[in-house]
């Protein structure tokens, strides 16, 4: 087995060699140890990682570096998934036609095809799509967000190879119910409801979402000719709203779950900034992307002996719509002049779960699964692409086991390996990880993992979507790589506060990368990059005094090809440094904050030839308390406004400063009222 994938590594045999020695010995050591006097307490897996403290979450016990979020915290802010996910080191939010348009995340250098995303165990990847879509994933009823990076946990599977990202919706409970009404600028409004009460033995949450958002804000127009200011004019952003409406259902007693929610997120897509929305001039009619998804599960848990174990039943579906004939006008978004399409998928999965204690050293745990997807393509011109085909069906088989192994007496000296197995038709491997913790006295740990990882390419990277995603060329590879990393964490009472602090250093090597490549604003494809090298060091800590709060979070990353054509190269949207501030000051009735998001200059393109500016954004708000159950929060986001200045530059003498092909609305306002009853 090749543990090491880099390419003109003489020293990759050797050190081969020394990693697969020190795992055998570690191995070795756990089966061989003498048993203890009584058994060690280990651990099922337990997420990990806060920018706010928590003093009931215990971080010690994930294998691998995790971040939470819980939106809680951040309630009434008006803040969707990638903003939160903004807080995050090692993550990076990857946007597509501007603020509020589509979002992917890349963690540590990855694709976003490589990232996982669960909503509460249902995987949101379909294989119609390169990546799951995170504006169009509501947040007002989630209870946490869990950001697992390296080393990914066996619940999850073998498809993780760039992180995980796990949603977990707020679970059932006591009869409570929530109203939230909120309003913005460039016509944004918000509503959700939410109630959880008993029922039926059991107990039962639901949430009801909607918002709105015209999009038509201002910006200053150059008409991408920096140098020539007698074209310029101050434009209004056209075909730039959205309208987005969610359903959740859950219920749950002490064996059985039940799930089922729906999504709609309505979505005009904007021409390129260049010369478009004049004033005075008619507007074109835009295009739209309308996407219809649904989920169902059903699952039961029990205990036989020493074993828990849980099955569960899962169906996804979702319907996207395309369409660009507008009256009597065909838009010009898309590379293939498509006027509509429709694509439809569906997939069954079935999963079972097991966990148990071997003796007083060893928890194993183990998953198995299988799902099979359909997705039906519809549309005026699209077959002539697709070779006349309408239909693709995929049948995939995941399998993995975890063990975590106590390798002294305490249970502070944790060695978790695990093994996995992945097969899309009839491709499958085999990859691995295993990680090693050891818990000092006085707060500290440190944590090591070691992996490799595979994954194939899913039909969107195939085929595309029939507008704006042209069909890659035959013979697409697997991606293949490994990743290291080593983080040393410590929690305690620092400057009278309590504080948690984590430094991680990562590496990840990938070979036959896949990366979607932008030809120009109206289409791109994806296509296999070779090889890539990510190193970066991720810092995030928080200090919680009695008044006050402070945390960050900070990356830095070298994220580059080491392909022959580009090699050396920066990949793209993959900025060096990174960071996230944030400032809270609580008073009697409520609480003020200041925070700062930084994203420094990245590149648009694998040959670095053009690049985003650096971005520095300043947020604040104030959320005060009418009452013990109900809220008033205001805020303004970009408050200088800087999204104005941002500019795509030439690398060298390739073409003059632009604006964005997508402006950002910039400075925004907004105003939340919560009740609770």
């Amino acid at each position: 087995m090749t543990l090491f994938t880099g390419r003109g590594d003489i020293a990759a045999p050797r050190r081969n060699k020394i990693l697969t020695a020190l795992l055998l010995a570690a191995l070795l050591s756990a089966f061989s140890a003498p048993p203890s006097l009584a058994a060690v307490d280990l651990p099922e897996e337990v997420v990990s990682g806060s920018l706010i403290y928590d003093e009931n979450e215990d971080r010690y016990l994930s294998p691998g570096m995790v971040t939470v979020i819980r939106p809680d915290e951040r309630t009434g802010e008006q803040r969707g998934l990638p903003a939160l996910l903004d807080e995050v080191p090692g993550l990076r939010v990857i946007r597509v036609r501007g603020r509020n348009g589509y979002a992917v995340a890349s963690v540590r250098g990855s694709t976003s095809s490589q990232v996982a995303v669960y909503v509460d165990g249902i995987l949101m990847n379909l294989q119609s799509e390169a990546a799951v879509d995170l504006s169009a994933i509501p947040v007002d009823g989630v209870e946490r967000i869990e950001v697992y990076r390296g080393y990914v946990p066996a619940r999850f599977g073998a498809q993780a190879m760039g992180g995980v990202i796990n949603i977990v919706t707020k679970s059932p409970g006591e009869r409570k119910t929530t109203v939230s009404l909120g309003a913005g600028s460039f016509g944004r409004y918000k509503g959700s409801l939410s109630h959880s009460a008993p029922l039926g033995g059991g107990k039962f949450f639901g949430s009801l979402g909607y918002e709105t958002y015209d999009g038509d804000f201002e910006f200053w127009n150059d008409n991408d000719t920096a140098h020539n200011k007698t074209d310029d004019y101050y434009a209004i952003r056209r075909n730039n709203g959205f309208e987005n409406a969610d359903i959740l259902l859950k219920w749950s007693d002490a064996h059985w779950k039940a799930r089922a929610s729906w999504t709609r997120r309505y979505r005009e897509l904007p021409y390129q900034a260049r010369g478009n929305d004049k004033p005075g001039v008619p507007q074109r009619p835009g295009a739209i992307l309308d996407t219809d998804r649904w989920d169902a599960s059903l699952g039961r848990s029990q205990e036989s002996g020493d074993v828990n174990w849980s099955w569960e039943l899962t169906y996804t579906g979702q319907k996207k719509r395309y369409e660009s004939r507008r009256g009597a006008s065909i838009s010009a978004i898309g590379g293939m002049q498509v006027s509509e399409s429709e694509y439809g998928a569906s997939r069954f999965g079935a999963s079972v779960n097991a966990s148990s204690s071997l003796g007083e050293r060893h928890f194993l745990e183990l998953l198995a699964a299988y799902s099979t997807e359909r997705l039906d393509v519809n549309g005026d011109t699209l077959f002539q692409y697709l070779g006349g085909r309408s239909d693709y069906r995929h049948d995939e088989w995941d399998f993995s086991v975890q063990d975590t192994v106590a390798l002294d007496r305490a249970g502070t000296f944790l060695l978790t390996p695990s093994l996995r197995w992945h097969k899309l038709n009839d491709d499958s491997h085999f990859t691995w990880q295993a990680a090693l913790s050891k818990e000092f006295s006085h707060g500290w740990m440190l944590k090591t993992a070691y992996g490799t990882y595979a994954r194939a390419p899913n039909l969107y990277e195939k085929y595309g979507d029939g507008a704006y995603i042209l069909p890659a060329e035959s013979g697409m590879k697997w991606e293949t790589g490994t990743q290291f990393d080593v983080g040393l964490m410590w929690n305690g009472s620092a400057m009278n506060a309590r504080s948690d602090i984590s430094l991680s250093a990562f590496r990840r090597e990938t070979e036959d990368l896949i990366e979607f490549i932008v030809a120009n604003p109206r289409y791109g494809v994806y296509r296999n990059l070779d090889d890539s090298e990510t190193d970066g060091v991720e810092l995030e800590a928080s200090f919680d005094w009695e008044k006050w709060q402070f945390a960050f979070s900070a990356t830095w990353m070298d994220a580059v090809s080491s392909s022959s054509g580009f090699r050396g190269a920066r990949l793209p949207n993959r900025p060096e440094w990174s960071g996230f501030a944030r400032v809270t000051r609580k008073f009697a009735r409520g609480s003020a904050f200041v925070e700062y998001q930084y994203t420094g200059e990245n590149y648009a393109d694998p040959s670095e030839t053009v690049s985003f500016d650096e971005r520095k954004v300043f947020n604040a708000g104030v959320k005060y308390d009418l009452s013990p159950t109900t809220r008033l929060i205001a805020g303004v986001n970009d408050i200088f406004n800087d999204a104005d200045n941002w500019r795509m530059r030439p690398n060298g003498l390739n073409g003059p400063t632009r604006i964005l092909w997508f402006p950002d609305e910039g400075r925004s306002y907004y105003l939340t009222f919560d009740v609770e009853f």
